[in-house]
């Protein structure tokens, strides 16, 4: 795993729930090692991908809302404890993001990516993420997708209590327009039947416009609203605490 894996349902609360926009949403995350240790650095180069979708399940076509396809390559550098355990790790790399699309609502940003993450003993990881890159609306490069509507930077933080029972995240990645932030904020409980780590049952909710890139732009060149999504499902958390929405 790279980032989380989840499956969820939900329903906005930014608007009256119905039908046609209550949603499942679900995110696949994998990681392949292409280079492990290199020249005895502790550094190792990785290939991943990302996909988030949003799927319109209740509707009578169940169309996607949204799919967004992730692809990067990065180098990561963990310092471990003498237990074994990564106290420190920094990621940097590169990622592209994009909906897929060729029409009036394709969106697409490429940018350069560096996290650094501060694990402690009692469970408590704290996480800081700078991107610098440039969006696309169709095919006009705009600095707007990334600004206002992605954000430059996410600071997070995972509380795991010691029995990993519990884990509770929290994100926020400010954006220069009047949302003031895209947020994410979670709290899971490990499925009774195990006895440690996961998966868990989770609660999800997401304000903010980085959820669904055709929200950034409308096809009049337009913002549409910053949704605000409630949802509920099981989530799978890897143990390199890429976490939020980064």
């Amino acid at each position: 795993m790279f980032r989380p894996l989840y499956f969820t349902g939900g329903f906005p609360v930014s608007e009256r729930p119905d039908k046609n926009n209550a949603d499942m949403k679900f995110q696949l995350s994998l990681a392949i090692p292409i280079w492990r240790n290199i020249g005895g650095s502790g550094i190792d180069l990785l290939a991943a991908y990302t996909q988030i979708s949003l799927w319109n399940f209740f509707a009578r076509s169940s169309p996607f809302y949204e799919n967004t396809y992730i692809p990067g390559f990065y180098a990561r550098k963990a310092w471990l404890s003498e237990q074994g355990k990564p106290m420190r790790t920094l990621l940097w790399g590169y990622e592209h993001r994009s909906n897929g699309r060729d029409d009036a609502y394709s969106r697409s940003i490429n940018y350069l990516l560096v996290s650094y993450t501060r694990s402690f003993d009692f469970g408590l990881h704290l996480q800081a993420a700078a991107r610098l890159g440039q969006g696309f609306y169709g095919d006009v490069a705009t600095w707007d997708i990334y600004a206002k509507y992605f954000g430059p930077l996410q600071l997070s933080a995972t509380y795991t209590t010691p029995d990993e029972g519990w884990e509770f995240m929290v994100s926020a990645t400010p954006v220069w327009n009047k949302s003031i932030a895209n947020v994410n904020v979670e709290a899971g409980r490990r499925i009774a039947s195990r006895k440690a780590g996961n998966p868990y049952f989770f609660v999800q909710f997401h304000y903010g416009y980085d959820e669904a890139f055709r929200d950034c732009i409308d096809v009049n060149g337009e913002p549409a609203p910053p949704r605000a999504f409630v949802r509920f499902g099981i989530l799978v958390t890897p143990k390199s605490v890429m976490r939020g929405n980064l």
